[in-house]
């Protein structure tokens, strides 16, 4: 595979079975799944996680997570900013929760550029097929999940905490 034939399309969909990993690992903490995709529930703040599928960016791919978030995009924005791997951030989208009680609410998916093509080259392939014997499709597994894991489980643990975070903040009371 060389890295000029590199079908991104069929990278996203490697890097979405490789994420089940991470995903697993939070519902083996007690958080339960949510129909529709990698999605489930952090009890501590009762809000619905994901990772969305991945897409195509540019050269590269990208890891889009999403969460219900109440505080206004520019808010939102500045906090992903702040956080871990801000410099792979591409796009951030916000929009009001479909939900009929929930108006007030936003939801957002942020997406981070995955370099894909400078993990996967040709030489670093070969190199995994021969150190561990394995087929070409098992070293770009193995290298999708040495690489993209690290990023989306930093990525998504700051996304938990800064809904967590949201969800403390006091109630206002207008009228007492």
């Amino acid at each position: 595979m060389s890295n000029s034939q590199i079908d991104l399309r069929r990278i996203a969909e490697q890097i979405d079975v490789v994420l089940t990993e991470i995903y697993a690992e939070y519902v083996a903490q007690g958080s339960p799944t949510k129909l529709g995709g990698l999605r489930f529930l952090d009890v501590q703040s009762a809000k619905t996680f994901a990772f969305e599928k991945s897409t195509v960016i540019g050269d590269g791919n990208g890891l889009v997570v999403s969460a219900p978030y109440s505080e206004n995009k520019e808010v939102i924005e500045g906090k992903l900013k702040e956080g871990p791997h801000f410099d792979l951030l591409r796009d951030i989208q916000v929009r009001n929760s479909p939900d009929a009680g929930k108006k007030n609410k936003y939801f957002f998916e942020a997406a981070y550029y995955i370099d894909s093509k400078k993990w996967l080259t040709d030489e670093a392939i070969s190199t995994v097929v021969t150190r561990f014997e394995c087929t070409g499709n098992q070293a770009v597994t193995r290298l999708l999940k040495e690489n993209v894991l690290p990023i989306a489980r930093k990525i998504m643990e700051y996304f938990i905490q800064i809904v967590r975070e949201d969800e403390k903040k006091p109630d206002v009371v207008l009228f007492s």
